[in-house]
């Protein structure tokens, strides 16, 4: 499994359409690319991060070397951010996540 981590400033007004597109993205990648799923969170700075779990590294890196037809996703996402930082990539070690369904967002 190969793990990949971002972080963005957003604009608060726009954060309806980047959720979108991020959203739109991240169902492109599950169907085509290998990718295992991913999770956005705000943070209590108010930054946004984004968890991905993907099979390994040559799927991620594949999800950047398409035809990209979801362009207006990828637009959303960029329109709304104020400032972006470098992926952080990561091998996990141990893993003791709960499934979704145990999970309440501590921000609104």
């Amino acid at each position: 499994m190969f793990i990949v981590l971002y972080r963005w400033q957003l604009k608060p007004e726009q954060v309806k359409e980047f959720k979108e597109g991020w959203s739109e993205i991240v169902h492109r990648n599950i169907e085509k690319y290998g990718a295992l799923g991913s999770r956005l969170h705000r943070a209590s700075d108010g930054s946004w991060y984004s968890y991905s779990q993907w099979n390994n590294r040559s799927c991620w890196q594949s999800a950047f070397n398409m035809d990209d037809s979801n362009q207006l996703a990828r637009q959303k996402m960029a329109n709304a951010i104020i400032k972006s930082y470098e992926p952080v990539t990561m091998a996990p070690s141990l893993n003791h996540l709960l499934s979704d369904e145990m999970v309440t967002p501590a921000f609104g």
